[in-house]
């Protein structure tokens, strides 16, 4: 998995470790996230559909054949997404790997970090896979707080254990300060 990051590694730079998300967290959340949007979506148009005419067979059949063309093709992309999304430390840095029509590096150098925060949201709690999301801050990327929880331009999400992970990556910023 090292090999991964080789095309955007510095020529003194080496991978410490590499980790990959969850992926039944990655899935369920995913999933969730699109299974609730367009559940409610779907609930408005039946009942106006019903509302509107007797015969609403035609047009039901049409709306559940645009729901599962519509999982069946976000199910491909998570897929997709899945299979390229990585994380990495380095002795220099932290870097993300993730991309779904093409590979997409984002890159944080360790002596920038100011911030290491892990958030373990509800929905981590309740799938039982000792999960959660470490984030990165720094000054010109700051770690933001809204409505109890957190987000980051550089995060590790569906992290399996995300406290010894947070531990061992932070003992590396250490070593930069």
């Amino acid at each position: 998995m090292k090999r991964m990051f080789e095309e955007v590694l510095d020529k003194d730079e080496e991978v410490i470790k590499v980790f990959e998300p969850n992926k039944t967290k990655l899935y369920f959340a995913s999933f969730f996230i699109y299974f609730v949007s367009v559940i409610w979506m779907f609930g408005v148009a039946v009942a106006g559909i019903v509302s509107e005419t007797t015969n609403y067979l035609p047009y039901l059949l049409l709306a559940v054949s645009i729901f599962a063309a519509i999982t069946i093709t976000v199910f491909i992309f998570v897929r997709i997404y899945y299979n390229n999304l990585f994380y990495a430390y380095t002795n220099k840095r932290i870097i993300i790997r993730k991309g779904i029509l093409g590979v997409d590096y984002k890159a944080l150098d360790m002596k920038t970090i100011g911030a290491v925060n892990v958030y373990v949201s509800p929905l981590d709690k309740l799938l039982k896979r000792n999960t959660g999301t470490i984030m990165f801050g720094s000054m010109s990327s700051p770690i933001q707080s809204y409505n109890g929880s957190a987000g980051a331009a550089y995060k590790f999400t569906h992290i399996v254990d995300p406290y010894s992970t947070y531990r061992e990556i932070k003992s590396k910023i250490d070593e930069f300060k």
